[in-house]
């Protein structure tokens, strides 16, 4: 992975099964497919050049169109130390004293995936991966975090950890502020499980509002060959509140 393009895709074609998503985590390498035959064929307009050079590699694959399942490992890749997540001073002090709601862990997986593809641009989480992501989901390695008001999902987050890294695929938000309170639950929620990254795949200006810092592709595949387990997340029904008193905020 290390001779892989960083602003091109890694691989081309393979599978959209867990064995081969999970292979692709654990070297650095994530899915994106197309969601239509136009969008392959942009695909092969865009990178064709880099896969006749060999820089992209072209996997086994039953797709009639290897183009239409893209395998990206950008580099530099965009991190954010586990522990530093952006904490706002406003969102803590309405955690602390206004917002009222309960987060759980692992109870909702695939409503809380159905959320995240309502409105998302570019489409990217299609029947097939959905279906892969609960697929990992049952084996233990993808998990979600929902945050409730009441009886209403609001908002959550999905990811897949292995080893020392912990992958925020993806989140979604009903109400202000739901979307940022999943991922500051799963962070706590990973407490004393050895995580040292909450890797964000890609470089965008809501990545670096959430703390993540470019680091060399070599550094970040480093950190994932510390391990190759899958992450546990703390379970149970949570009061929000608890999460307006951890540490570094920032404005």
């Amino acid at each position: 992975m290390d001779s892989a393009p960083g602003d091109a895709p890694a691989a081309i074609g393979g599978r959209l099964d867990p064995a081969t998503v999970l292979a692709g985590y654990r070297h650095g390498a994530f899915p994106m497919p197309a969601v239509s035959a136009a969008e392959a064929e942009v695909n092969h307009f865009l990178y064709e050049d880099s896969v006749a050079a060999g820089t992209t590699a072209v996997l086994d694959s039953p797709l009639p169109d290897p183009f239409a399942l893209t395998w990206w490992s950008p580099d530099p890749r965009p991190v954010i130390p586990y522990g530093r997540l952006t904490k706002p001073r406003s969102l803590m002090k309405l955690l602390r004293n206004r917002l009222r709601w309960t987060t759980t862990a692992n109870q909702s997986f695939d409503r809380v995936l159905a959320e995240c593809r309502v409105n998302r641009i570019p489409e990217w989480l299609t029947d097939e991966l959905c279906e892969c992501m609960g697929e990992l989901h049952k084996l233990g390695w993808a998990h979600s975090v929902e945050v409730w008001d009441g009886e209403e999902l609001v908002g959550g987050a999905v990811g897949i950890g292995v080893g020392t890294v912990f992958t925020l695929d993806t989140c979604f938000h009903r109400q202000t502020n739901a979307s940022k309170v999943a991922l500051l639950d799963m962070e706590c929620r990973l407490a004393g499980t050895g995580v040292t990254l909450l890797d964000v795949e890609w470089d965008s200006e809501q990545s670096r509002r959430l703390n993540a810092g470019p680091v060399p592709r070599r550094e970040f595949l480093a950190a994932l060959s510390r391990g190759g387990d899958p992450v546990p997340l703390a379970g149970g029904v949570e009061e929000v509140r608890r999460l307006g008193f951890l540490r570094t905020p920032v404005e």
